[in-house]
């Protein structure tokens, strides 16, 4: 069966019924007899879907969790209240006292800050590797236990080969774990491309509406097992709510992000034509550091694009005469974002000259309006 028909059919109960698996709210999940209480209590070690605790989900949570490991090719699925929240126990789950973790410089601001913020705290050593790494021999230590990645980087980027790292990463035995927020199991599937886990922010893409916080870690194989025990015992969940609404947003997702990366891509273009504007950053654009590496691992673009204005250029007065662009945080749902970025600010190593870095950098999502009003907008604000 082809994606675009499972979205539509994931998690359709049995007819006659409604089209979409109807929100159930419960905390205690009631047994007539100890024999069911304590078999449901054993299985659900290895078996997500029981119904045993509220903690652990309810059949909403099972339908969302049930579509996201479909849709990324993975084993096992486990849901959270927010992106930020997923990959932090991703990590966690991987890096105990004593463990040294690689990661990649171009990660998420919020993931970066989070293993700067905890692992000093936790005794957990840790590097920053360039973007464009293949051999992880140069950084590994006898107590490596993990690497981060990110795939395209986070504000710029940077296409990283993920089947080749990944490759040096099993000969080292150490877990991958991947940010694919940008590719949300629709675009790019990191764990068909040798990562253990994909952690993808659902308050983007998946739910696609700009009304829902989620996260979702997918994980396959042996990584299964430490990450769901991280997780209840920590006691990371979903509101049964929250489930349905990103079900239902995942419905539309093929759709959706074909506008979007159709938009995105028309927007670069254009951009990169302009005699304000120093660089555009744009997976799709010939040129772009790695664009030979996302055709061949990736079936398409999402509506995220970077632009380096000149040195000297007026941004804010430019973003402010802006109409159809909103100033705001996040991205992926159907409106059309702009926000000043400072990638240089959250780096380690140096990703640009000194010269491409002078000037003023924005982050634009292109939304689900017309490609040709969002470049009439653009232009009126550059004032021809």
């Amino acid at each position: 069966m082809r994606r675009e028909t499972k979205l539509v059919h994931y998690g359709r109960p049995t007819m006659p019924g409604p089209a979409n698996p109807p929100v159930i709210r419960a905390s205690t999940i009631l047994h007539d007899k100890i024999a069911s209480f304590r078999d449901t209590k054993i299985r659900r070690e290895t078996d997500d879907s029981l119904l045993s605790y509220g903690r652990r989900g309810t059949t909403t949570a099972h339908a969302l969790a049930d579509a996201i490991s479909d849709l990324e090719a993975g084993d096992a699925t486990f849901l959270f209240p927010s992106g930020v929240a997923a990959m932090a126990s991703a990590i966690s789950a991987f890096a105990a006292a004593g463990d040294h973790v690689l990661i990649v410089d171009t990660v998420f601001g919020a993931t970066r800050a989070f293993c700067e913020e905890q692992f000093d705290r936790n005794q957990v050593e840790f590097d920053f590797i360039p973007w464009n790494t293949v051999d992880l021999s140069p950084w590994v230590k006898p107590w490596t236990r993990a690497v981060v990645v990110e795939s395209p980087a986070s504000q710029t980027f940077e296409v990283m080969d993920l089947p080749a790292l990944c490759k040096s990463a099993k000969t080292h035995g150490l877990t991958v774990i991947a940010d694919n927020t940008y590719g949300s199991g629709w675009l790019y599937r990191p764990l068909e491309l040798g990562c253990d886990i994909s952690v993808v922010s659902g308050t983007k893409y998946l739910s696609g509406h700009a009304d829902l916080m989620m996260g979702a870690a997918c994980a396959r194989g042996d990584a299964c097992t430490p990450l769901r025990s991280f997780v209840h015992g920590t006691g990371q969940t979903l509101s049964p709510d929250d489930a349905y609404a990103c079900l239902r947003g995942m419905r539309t997702l093929g759709l959706r992000l074909a506008h979007h990366g159709q938009s995105s891509l028309a927007l670069a273009n254009w951009l990169s034509a302009r005699p304000e504007v120093a660089r555009v950053f744009h997976p799709g654009l010939e040129g772009h550091a790695g664009h030979e590496i996302w055709a061949r691992d990736a079936v398409g673009c999402n509506g995220l694009l970077s632009v380096r204005f000149n040195a000297g250029f007026h941004l804010e007065s430019f973003l402010d005469r802006l109409k159809l662009f909103s100033i705001g945080a996040s991205w992926g749902g159907f409106e059309s974002l702009a926000l000043p970025v400072y990638p240089d600010q959250h780096r380690s190593l140096e990703a640009e000259s000194e010269d491409e870095a002078s000037g003023p950098m924005v982050r634009f999502h292109a939304g689900l309006e017309h490609a040709e009003d969002l470049v009439d907008d653009l232009q009126n604000a550059f004032g021809s």
